[in-house]
Formats: structure tokens, C-alpha cells, sequence
């Protein structure tokens, strides 16, 4: 029987990550096969940024959680 493998990346909370890190978060997430989990808060993330995650969380169906 198999069982599903739970990812979680470590906090990426209050790590001044800005629009262009958010972009290549959202590239990421496109190709994500196992993070479950994802903690983005208190970062310098503006709209531009914030839609490019949007985006790509309608891609994503393996994502559960992001703060």
C-alpha cells in the first residue's frame, strides 16, 4: 500500500521576499509535484507578485496551505 509523502517547506515567513521572489515561487509551483504547506507571510510581496501566486495556484492542485 502506498502513502502519500506530506512536504513541507520550512517557514519562508519575514525573509523580505518581494515581487521578483514571489514570480519565481509562482514558476515553482507551476512544476510542484509535493509541497503541501507554504508560509509566505510578513514578506514584501505587492500585487504584482501576489498575482503571479494567484495564478498559479489555479494550476496548482497539490498545494493544501499557504499563509
Amino acid at each position: 500500500e502506498k502513502h502519500p509523502i506530506f512536504s513541507f517547506l520550512g517557514s519562508l515567513a519575514e525573509n523580505q521576499i518581494s515581487n521578483k521572489g514571489a514570480k519565481a515561487l509562482a514558476r515553482s509551483l507551476l512544476v510542484n509535484r509535493s509541497l503541501m504547506v507554504l508560509d509566505l507571510r510578513s514578506n514584501s510581496i505587492g500585487p504584482t507578485g501576489a498575482k503571479a501566486l494567484g495564478d498559479a495556484l489555479k494550476k496548482n492542485q497539490i498545494l493544501l496551505s499557504l499563509k
